[in-house]
């Protein structure tokens, strides 16, 4: 019989969601530029380069690349499948699920807005493709893949998607997955959420914490934003302590500058599956030499593509938009998009064919 952890694998199914899960991260996706951090479309591409691997991302769509935002929907589609797993069932990168989960899950309000920041958020991870020699992908620049694929969404079936095999490898090694404060899906500031991802995924719960370089962190985060106004502003989200379970402290005695990170105690965050936090082994726990460090080819301007020199355009990125405001949204006039009765109804139909293939 086929572990659950394997189903995804398996073509011809479709995982159906239903009931809530909490919302999880994958390690390999924190503390690096995959997201832009601001709220403004960015459509400069980054072009990350360390000693262990390369990361490029771009976007040719109007809304400009995913944001850190947007990436919600996927750690909440990555806390349904790990959920799904802890329980023996089986999964699928084709998803299936009800928006309204979704906004209950995330705390998203019920309503036309939310509806429309939820198809913003869609179409940008299906625009946004994504490049990276992580996991040691072979011929890495000519496989990009979208954050989610074949994308549908409609009043009778709620939102369908397939995400990407990278995507999945990582979800369903359930060793690389961590959980993560649910005040951290109230920070308002984009950097403040990429520094609590990257906290997340190397002070852990470790005592004496982590020390990062803060230009080694600008060159991480794939900000646009001066390195000078980068660590003005790092400076400013340390004095305000506002990211939940870590003390922020700027050690500014030497050159360069950095960054210490230290648990409070503060996170309400659970247990972990048993993940070890180590993630590199300097005597000072530094992260630097010895852990991941970016070559000085950090590329963050605009650049021609082609097929030999970098990324190449994905032959398709396939999104059938069928969502109409008036009518997925509707107005006030209609009294919310579905009622209550209705909502629990597609719930309890979508409950019974969770895991079913």
């Amino acid at each position: 019989m086929m572990d659950s952890a394997e189903s995804w694998k398996e073509p011809d199914r479709r995982f159906v969601i239903s009931g809530p899960a909490r919302p999880r991260d994958q390690r390999d996706l924190m503390g690096r530029p995959f997201f832009a951090l601001a709220r403004r479309p960015r459509f400069e591409p980054v072009h990350y380069r360390s000693r262990q691997m390369d990361i490029m991302i771009r976007t040719s769509a109007v809304g400009g690349m995913a944001t850190i935002w947007d990436a919600d929907i996927l750690l909440w589609l990555a806390g349904q499948i790990v959920e799904a797993l802890n329980h023996g069932q089986w999964v699928s990168r084709h998803v299936r699920f009800t928006p309204w989960r979704l906004f209950q899950d995330l705390g998203w309000a019920d309503g036309a807005h939310q509806y429309r920041r939820l198809h913003g958020a869609l179409a940008r991870l299906a625009a946004t493709q994504v490049a990276t020699s992580l996991r040691g992908v072979p011929d890495w620049p000519a496989r990009p893949f979208a954050w989610v694929s074949d994308l549908r969404i409609s009043t009778a079936d709620g939102v369908s998607l397939t995400l990407p095999v990278w995507f999945m490898e990582g979800i369903c090694d359930r060793s690389h997955v961590l959980t993560l404060d649910p005040a951290y899906f109230r920070l308002a500031g984009g950097l403040e959420r990429w520094l609590y991802r990257l906290a997340r995924r190397h002070a852990g719960r470790q005592k004496d914490g982590w020390t990062f370089d803060v230009a080694e962190l600008h060159a991480r985060s794939g900000s646009l934003t001066p390195l000078r106004n980068f660590m003005t502003d790092i400076g400013t989200i340390a004095r305000r302590q506002s990211v939940p379970g870590y003390d922020l402290r700027v050690v500014s005695g030497g050159k360069p500058r950095s960054l210490r990170i230290v648990p409070t105690g503060r996170s309400t965050v659970p247990g972990d599956n048993g993940v070890n936090h180590t993630v590199a082994t300097d005597v000072e726990n530094t992260v630097g030499a010895g852990a991941e460090i970016p070559l000085p080819q950090v590329q963050k301007r605009s650049e021609r593509v082609d097929s030999k020199g970098g990324i190449v355009a994905l032959t398709s990125i396939t999104y059938i938009i069928t969502y109409i405001v008036g009518d997925f949204g509707h107005s006030g006039r209609r009294g919310g998009a579905i009622s209550v009765a209705r909502k629990m109804a597609r719930e309890a139909v979508a409950d019974r064919r969770v895991g079913v293939p």
